[in-house]
């Protein structure tokens, strides 16, 4: 594939809560179908928050004191706020990507040469996992959900270690036998390979060090997504308005997050193999990083680091 394969519009790095991130995912979805141009998203959330994978059961919550908001793509819970920072790209289903594979493997090899263009080193995009992996660790992670008419892959970033004392209070976290010994997602999420530990001297001297270092990133995955050549958009309130319907008929309703209801329909969106449309919420999921890490790569990254 060639380096730039759409025309691009960005709609900038911003901050909105839950709800709100999660309709202008699917309104960005509908505009890719629409325009047949490809959209570039980054974005953060104001507070802690738990995203729930959309054909997820809502064991995974241990508390109702903290939000909680299901999204458009599959796979199971992550916690998100300012620590972290979202990436979303959307694309038009006109054959340049002939199987979500192709937009999942040509988008993660892009955030992952980012990567490499900001100084770091051993970084790998594990496909199968869905992620983008330094130092055999899992960094970014993401998911796709398949439209008739665009496809959506949206994932995360971690700037800042997480608070893992609350993180334990507020979801289920796995835990994995492998070879007799216990492995837990716990010790994996400790273990993530965080911006701002990777890069110590990035936007050391910021006030704001981890804005500085979301706006430094998304930049550099911007700059290697469309060479430079895109069209700069803004979430503004006519924006906002646009997605209001998505909020009322999905996203801002109490059913949706607790049932998912309602589903997408095939006429919407086409069924990704383990992701069925309208089937039961799955339960007993563990922390999405590692919901397709195989048992070999999970050891090493639940190990104590050396």
């Amino acid at each position: 594939m060639s380096d730039r394969l759409f025309d691009y519009e960005y709609w900038g790095n911003t901050t909105f809560d839950g709800k709100t991130n999660m309709a202008l995912e699917e309104f960005m979805l509908m505009r890719a179908a629409q325009t047949k141009k490809a959209m570039v998203r980054f974005f953060s959330f104001p507070k802690d928050m738990i995203v729930l994978g959309y054909a997820q059961a809502p064991d995974a919550l241990k508390t109702n004191s903290i939000d909680v908001v299901r999204r458009a793509t599959g796979g199971s819970h992550v916690q998100t706020g300012k620590n972290i920072i979202a990436y979303t790209f959307t694309a038009p289903r006109d054959g340049t990507f002939t199987h979500f594979e192709d937009m999942r493997k040509y988008y993660a090899e892009h955030v992952a040469n980012a990567f490499r263009t900001l100084g770091i080193d051993n970084v790998e995009p594990d496909n199968k996992a869905s992620s983008v992996n330094i130092n055999g660790k899992v960094a970014a992670a993401h998911a796709i959900i398949w439209g008739v008419n665009s496809g959506l892959l949206h994932g995360l970033i971690v700037i800042d270690p997480y608070d893992m004392e609350k993180l334990a209070q507020r979801i289920y976290l796995g835990t994995r036998v492998i070879n007799g010994e216990i492995y837990s997602d716990y010790d994996a999420i400790k273990n993530i390979p965080s911006i701002s530990n990777i890069l110590p001297q990035l936007a050391k001297n910021s006030s704001e060090r981890t804005e500085a270092i979301k706006k430094i990133l998304s930049e550099v995955i911007l700059k290697e997504v469309t060479k430079g050549k895109h069209e700069n958009k803004v979430v503004d309130d006519k924006i906002i308005q646009a997605s209001q319907p998505l909020l009322e008929k999905r996203y801002g309703k109490q059913i949706w997050t607790s049932m998912h209801n309602p589903t997408f329909t095939k006429e919407e969106i086409e069924e990704i193999p383990g992701e069925e449309l309208d089937g039961s919420l799955k339960k007993d999921l563990g922390y999405c990083m590692y919901l397709q890490v195989p048992d070999r790569d999970f050891k090493r990254m639940a190990a104590p680091n050396e």
